[in-house]
């Protein structure tokens, strides 16, 4: 996109974008969510204890491997619970939303506080929207060398696996701090939560540490080795399926950020901030329509069974302005090497040596603006 492109004379709101969408957008099923945890949970139930029972190291290997792909699909279907979007009862939102983000060990308070509110209130605004925001270069440079590499890892195609495990799950979901802290009696609720899950790893460490397996030189390794299979695979498969989903989402060479709330408007962030990257079929099934992200963003309350349909409906009335892109191995290495660092002020993507590698993509700021 070119600097010169105009601004239009009013961007939508979101009000707006959303009376595009039928009026039975949000509508929701008890038997359809029970149906979606269920076709979940019991694929994850299934493959745990296959992987703790299986006769052979590879067979272990490969079902911690599938594992890990079901903990992404529950995950999915938590996240929606948490949304209030997976069935018409609340109070059947909070129970399969607790119990859907067990195995990816994610608390349930800590994660409605920082994806509902601070992501969904302001996508792509840094310093409120936590997730994948990029640095400048000045800011990269004033980072102690480690720091930088961990970047330079970050944004890399199995580092973002670490990204997520550690801004995320650690720093945001487990251990939040400051305005990642739920608030007021949500602290309360997020300390439950965060006890609920560590009692459930403690348990999968147990049980998978316990169970009988194939003899490795001692108890104690094929014990430990068990645990590393059994466990930790499949908790780092999810990682990266998750860290790609959020990754591939938000951040493209046509994406901007912004670091100005003045800049920024709901239409922005949550229309022409989102990517719709198509999988393949096996995928989007098993992930539950996770990539059909605008449609998302513009009502969360639509159920993720209603979302292929409701991001049909949006790509056609907004052609202009929602990018959509196959999925392609190149393509996201192609992102990694263009986004790494942002240039606010010019609204462009930069390389960690602060090369430019887009042309500006948000037109200058209404004359109003730049004299406020």
């Amino acid at each position: 996109m070119s600097s010169d492109q105009s601004l239009p004379d009013r961007e939508p709101t979101l009000s707006e974008v959303r009376a595009a969408l039928p009026d039975d957008s949000r509508a929701r099923s008890l038997a359809k969510g029970l149906f979606y945890f269920a076709i979940t949970a019991g694929p994850y139930l299934a493959t745990f204890a296959a992987c703790a029972l299986a006769p052979n190291w590879p067979l272990r290997v490969l079902f911690a491997c599938v594992n890990g792909l079901t903990i992404a699909g529950l995950f999915v279907v938590g996240h929606d619970a948490c949304h209030g979007s997976l069935t018409p009862s609340q109070a059947m939102n909070r129970l399969l939303g607790r119990l859907a983000l067990l195995p990816s060990l994610h608390p349930a308070a800590a994660w409605i506080h920082s994806h509902n509110g601070m992501h969904h209130g302001w996508t792509n605004l840094r310093g409120k929207d936590p997730v994948y925001a990029p640095f400048t270069k000045a800011e990269f440079d004033r980072l102690p060398r480690w720091r930088q590499w961990a970047e330079r890892i970050y944004r890399s195609e199995p580092g973002i696996a670490l990204f997520y495990l550690v801004e995320v799950w650690w720093h945001q979901e487990m251990f939040p701090k400051g305005v990642q802290t739920p608030r007021g009696k949500a602290i309360h609720t997020f300390q439950r939560d965060r006890a609920l899950v560590v009692a459930f790893g403690l348990t999968q460490l147990a049980v998978m540490g316990l169970a009988p397996a194939p003899q490795i030189v001692h108890p104690a390794i094929t014990g430990l080795l068990s645990i590393a299979v059994g466990v930790m695979l499949p908790f780092m498969i999810w990682n990266w399926v998750m860290a790609y989903a959020t990754f591939q989402h938000h951040t493209h060479p046509q994406v901007p950020w912004y670091d100005r709330e003045e800049d920024w408007s709901a239409f922005r962030g949550q229309v022409k901030s989102g990517v719709h990257v198509r999988l393949p079929r096996f995928f989007e099934v098993a992930l539950h329509n996770i990539m059909d992200h605008t449609a998302h963003h513009v009502d969360p309350k639509i159920p993720l069974y209603n979302l292929p349909k409701q991001q049909r409906v949006l790509e056609a009335a907004y052609p202009d302005d929602i990018l959509v892109q196959a999925w392609d191995i190149a393509n996201f290495r192609r992102t990694l090497r263009i986004c790494q660092l942002y240039d606010y002020e010019n609204y462009r993507w930069l390389r960690f040596d602060g090369t430019p590698t887009t042309e500006r993509l948000v037109p200058e700021r209404p004359a109003a603006q730049q004299a406020a």
